[in-house]
Formats: C-alpha cells, sequence, structure tokens
C-alpha cells in the first residue's frame, strides 16, 4: 500500500475538478488568488498587530487595484477579457462572417513587407519598400 501513494496523483486529481477561467480576468483572478493565499500566511505567521493590519492593507488593497482595473478592462473589451485562444478568434470569425466579410487575409490583399514603412500619400496607403 506504500507503493501507490503518490502525492502528485491525489494533487492531479483534485486540481482536475477546478476549471480555471479564461480569457485576461480568468488568468488574473490565479495570480491574485495566489496573492490573496499569500497575505493569508503572511496574517497567520505575524505575531506584531501592526504587522498584521499591514499586510491586511496592501493585500486588500492590491486586491481592490486588481479589481478595479479589471472592470474598466472588461467594459472597454469584453471579448478579450472572458475568451481565450481559439475560443476568441473564432468569436471574430464568427463576427467577421455575421458582418459579411471573410476573416483570412486572400493573396489580392496588399500585405506590408516586416521593417517597411508606411506613408499616407491622397488618401492610399503605400509602402516605400514597394516603390523600387
Amino acid at each position: 500500500m506504500a507503493d501507490d501513494f503518490n502525492p502528485l496523483n491525489y494533487l492531479r486529481e483534485i486540481g482536475g475538478v477546478f476549471k480555471l477561467g479564461s480569457g485576461v480576468l480568468g488568468k488574473s483572478a490565479i495570480a491574485v488568488g495566489i496573492l490573496m493565499v499569500a497575505v493569508v500566511v503572511a496574517v497567520w505567521r505575524l505575531h506584531s498587530d501592526w504587522a498584521i493590519f499591514g499586510a491586511l492593507f496592501v493585500g486588500g488593497g492590491l486586491f481592490f487595484l486588481w479589481f478595479y482595473k479589471v472592470l474598466k478592462f472588461s467594459s472597454d473589451h469584453p471579448d478579450l477579457a472572458v475568451l481565450d485562444g481559439v475560443e476568441w478568434s473564432s468569436f471574430q470569425r464568427f463576427q467577421a462572417s455575421v458582418k459579411g466579410s471573410s476573416l483570412p487575409v486572400s493573396s489580392e490583399d496588399p500585405v506590408l513587407l516586416p521593417g517597411a514603412r508606411l506613408t499616407i500619400t491622397d488618401g492610399n496607403p503605400e509602402s516605400e519598400s514597394n516603390k523600387g
């Protein structure tokens, strides 16, 4: 029975129960959660009342700063706040298809070369590297 005990397997099983968030909101919530655990451990280990209040004040201040920034970012960019990776790109494709355009770049679309500078003349953008 001692050979079967592997703490990593138990942690993987427990971790599989939780679905971690996606997007900026979900990824940053993980970091803030770890920060809050660190504040709780600091408060538990500290002996001075002033140090405990200081740790709580700093932890609470960082949490509310994060919360304000996340709410502002979410109101400005709701798709990036909650979607991640394939979900975000499929949402962009869906929006483009609803608007009647296709998202993939065709061979007829102009493409700037890396390092090319863009100049606008007469309302038509031209790349200086294409002027030969």
